[in-house]
């Protein structure tokens, strides 16, 4: 029997999918957020959640073959679905469909974000919410923290998440970790 149970146990993390995910209305700092967690989650599969902002469309125009990124919870199995990474949001009515996937039994969420909590917002297994400038300065500390590589396209998008999240780092939100 326990033979059994370890196989059981090596076949359903086999089958397991991670999804990192963000908000609807994508916006650049959402997706380098995604693009960053990908690093720290490898074999992650990136889903956006809803629309694209105009910036997002027109970055994703230029360089749709770079990311390999599903359009929506359609295109992911969703029974198969062990964690969802949320990067730059903590309301379940910004998820769109994916939201129902963090009511399934033994789905773990892990939660990257910049904005302060309110209530009714989603809580995770794991959370980091600093108040920072762009949920991309969180995920870019642990990158160079990891000493994780990054290519020129990837550093590129990382840039133009924190520099349209903080205005051009002059928003008052930004920090000094922003820069």
């Amino acid at each position: 029997v326990n033979v059994l149970f370890w196989k059981w146990v090596l076949m359903r993390r086999l089958a397991a999918v991670d999804i990192i995910t963000t908000h609807t209305n994508v916006d650049l700092d959402a997706l380098a957020s995604m693009v960053a967690a990908q690093k720290l989650y490898p074999g992650a599969t990136l889903v956006f959640s809803g629309m694209l902002s105009k910036n997002v469309e027109e970055f994703m125009a230029l360089h749709k073959d770079a990311f390999n990124i599903k359009k929506g919870i359609s295109e992911i199995p969703m029974e198969q679905v062990s964690r969802v990474v949320l990067v730059d949001t903590q309301k379940l009515s910004r998820l769109g469909k994916i939201a129902s996937l963090l009511n399934k039994p033994g789905v773990e969420v892990h939660i990257y974000d910049h904005h302060p909590r309110s209530e009714g917002d989603i809580r995770g297994d794991f959370e980091q919410i600093d108040m920072v400038g762009a949920t991309t300065t969180i995920l870019v500390e642990k990158i160079m923290e990891r000493n994780l590589p990054v290519n020129p396209l990837e550093a590129t998008l990382l840039a133009l998440g924190i520099y349209e999240d903080t205005g051009s780092l002059l928003f008052t939100s930004t920090t000094p970790r922003d820069a």
